[in-house]
């Protein structure tokens, strides 16, 4: 499997349950992805910005998506095909 580093801005689709977010969907390049698996999520900082990250797959191929607090905000950090 290769990754690629994208960190390009898309747009997230979620849903809130049980007091977690779960990205359902994400649009990138003009497509709509639809999430079939998250597969992991976890959190970081970048200086003093809470970042949110979630390794997803969709339509079989895996992604890492990133959440910025500040700029409340979405980016695709990379793509694994």
């Amino acid at each position: 499997m290769g990754q690629t580093r994208i960190h390009e801005d898309v747009d997230v689709y979620v849903v809130f349950a049980k007091g977690t977010v779960v990205p359902r969907a994400f649009r990138w390049a003009g497509r709509t992805y639809t999430v079939d698996t998250v597969n992991q999520r976890w959190s970081g900082h970048n200086g003093h910005v809470r970042l949110y990250y979630f390794a997803v797959t969709a339509g079989g191929n895996a992604y890492k998506l990133c959440f910025n607090t500040q700029d409340v905000h979405w980016m695709l950090e990379e793509v694994y095909v």
